[in-house]
């Protein structure tokens, strides 16, 4: 199966504030996402990840993407600049680009953290 997801912002303390996350802290936020993810995500499931995946975290990228199940793919978000420079937590991804397009059943997708014009 494959899954979306973006903006997880994983260690980034201010995104509890910002994103009305209901968590106490950024410990908390963490555990729950893994958790959220891991009952959903199986590991032959394909997870696109659209951008933001962790910023300013105390833990290693690689401390969370290990936890996590599935087949991961990287679409770069603005938030990504730390994680991209980090070549252990790197070895998570199957893919990694600024820009990605998907069949998924007969539907092909185009995956961009950045919004882009809509033509009909």
């Amino acid at each position: 199966m494959i899954f979306y997801t973006a903006d997880l912002h994983f260690g980034h303390r201010s995104a509890i504030k910002f994103d009305n996350r209901p968590f106490a802290d950024v410990d908390e936020m963490d555990s729950a996402l893994i958790n959220l993810w891991n009952q959903r995500i199986g590991n032959e499931d394909h997870v696109y990840i659209i951008g933001d995946f962790a910023f300013r975290n105390e833990k290693s990228e690689e401390w969370y993407l290990q936890q996590l199940k599935g087949h991961k793919h990287l679409v770069i978000g603005n938030h990504d600049g730390k994680l991209l420079k980090n070549a252990a937590a790197m070895r998570y991804f199957e893919s990694v680009d600024k820009m990605m397009h998907v069949l998924d059943d007969s539907t092909q997708i185009c995956l961009c953290h950045f919004p882009l014009a809509e033509w009909i």
